[in-house]
């Protein structure tokens, strides 16, 4: 199934070139994208091709190409988002272009008209980072690992930590997270990869999930809607998703066993051998051997130069060991 198209017009070639350019950049976009200086080009365009979303300068709109069959039109304006005076979203032409794509996407994304053409459907690999061991640099690794995996292909790294810190750690307050994504399949709407793509950040080339504010989020999340989480995210185009596994979260077992690959930071202590010995245990007991099976034992050597930034872990002696991995 093709992707469905999103074209952005305006006369400002600069304006059109930068927004095209980051939309073209931004992995999360799940729609081709279709971009116009001369409104004659776009008129003949619409008329011979099918438009799912269409950005447009307010001054610009006119009769003609209000005719045309469009999924969604909206306007850009040199005011807040809000409405036009016919409906039309409304959104602040002088932003970021991050801006305005997350704008786009999340509005995209909650309109009960629309579908979003499946882009993927099972290419998709997921790699689980999990430990029964505390303070075994899982976080820092998973990390890491996306960070590097990102150099070379279309990663998401998800963390399923109940306390992630990455609001400190990123010096970022996020306007959505994680929990946001499970409302959005509970209310059982079709425009998941647009609703990702309304919220991911980046880290270098990496996109990710926010993790949750509140631990409460996602403790309570069954196993259902976690299958239907996993689900959906393969199909929103990345061909790695790298998850930071908490067994805080209820289906934990489940998600290691979406996992090809599980990889499994250990330390060597009397107590920590213990814990492991007791996880691989209650595995066998429930007939699980098969995550036993794909998970490998990372023993990390101490690093120096973990100063705590995330962002630069795929740069570090943690990124090279990850790269050593693969």
């Amino acid at each position: 199934m093709k992707k469905n198209t999103l074209a952005v017009f305006d006369s400002d070639e600069e304006y059109v070139t930068k927004l095209m350019s980051y939309m073209s950049d931004s992995r999360s976009v799940p729609l081709e994208i279709q971009g116009f200086t001369d409104k004659k080009r776009l008129k003949d365009y619409m008329q011979g091709n099918e438009v799912d979303i269409l950005l447009i300068p307010e001054e610009e709109l006119d009769d003609e190409i209000e005719a045309y069959e469009t999924g969604e039109m909206m306007v850009l304006s040199e005011g807040d988002s809000s409405e036009d005076g016919k409906g039309h979203k409304s959104i602040c032409k002088y932003q970021s272009s991050e801006n305005i794509v997350k704008e786009v996407m999340c509005y995209y994304a909650d309109s009960p008209e629309t579908e979003l053409g499946i882009l993927n459907a099972a290419n998709t690999e997921i790699i689980g980072i999990y430990s029964p061991i505390r303070r075994s640099f899982r976080t820092s690794f998973a990390f890491a690992l996306g960070e590097v995996l990102s150099e070379r292909e279309k990663v998401l790294y998800i963390n399923l930590e109940e306390y992630s810190g990455f609001n400190q750690l990123l010096q970022k307050n996020f306007m959505m997270d994680i929990s946001d994504l499970i409302f959005y399949i509970g209310q059982k709407k079709r425009n998941f990869p647009c609703k990702l793509a309304s919220m991911v950040e980046k880290a270098g080339l990496m996109d990710f999930i926010p993790p949750v504010i509140s631990p409460l989020d996602i403790l309570s999340v069954d196993r259902e809607t976690w299958n239907i989480f996993f689900n959906e995210l393969c199909n929103c185009d990345y061909s790695k998703i790298v998850v930071d596994i908490s067994d805080s979260v209820s289906a934990f077992l489940d998600i290691l066993s979406y996992c090809k690959k599980i990889y499994m930071p250990v330390r060597e202590d009397t107590v920590s051998k213990a814990k492991l010995e007791q996880y691989e245990a209650m595995l066998r007991i429930m007939e699980r051997e098969d995550i036993i099976d794909r998970t490998e034992r990372l023993t990390i050597p101490f690093m120096n130069d973990l100063n705590g930034n995330l962002r630069t872990l795929g740069d570090s002696s943690l990124g090279d060991f990850a790269r050593s991995l693969l």
